[in-house]
């Protein structure tokens, strides 16, 4: 007698693949979300850098910071950034706002896990720089 031979995936083999692709899954996802946050880290950065730049060239010609950011030529106070991930604003820090300004950028909910990113007029920054 001839015996045939099947020409298809069993159960088993199929199961396996799919075990196999979960695993590989559940290893991928979280580190495509850490790299999609950091990303999105990029947009906080850049805005609060151009609001820095803003402010210096308002003290350059004022001989005073400001917290005021529609006087730095922004439509709103606080600012969203390009892609709406933080909002940022300034504040007086240390020895006043004729001193010192202090940037925040606060992640908004799409970005809450990174936190928030904070620079101020010497330069000094925490948060995910």
């Amino acid at each position: 007698m001839e015996i045939k031979k099947s020409a298809g995936f069993t159960l088993i083999e199929l199961m396996i693949v799919v075990a196999i692709i979960g695993i590989i899954a559940a290893i991928a996802y979280p580190s495509y979300q850490d790299q999609v946050r950091k990303a999105k880290r990029s947009d906080g950065h850049s805005k609060i850098m151009d609001a820095m730049a803003r402010q210096e060239r308002y003290f350059s010609e004022n001989n005073t910071y400001t917290d005021d950011m529609t006087a730095l030529g922004y439509a709103a106070d606080p600012v969203d950034s390009d892609e709406g991930h933080y909002k940022i604003d300034g504040a007086a820090c240390g020895g006043g706002i004729a001193q010192c300004v202090k940037l925040t950028a606060t992640a908004q909910p799409s970005q809450a896990a990174d936190g928030d990113l904070t620079l101020d007029s010497t330069n000094a920054k925490t948060g995910n720089w």
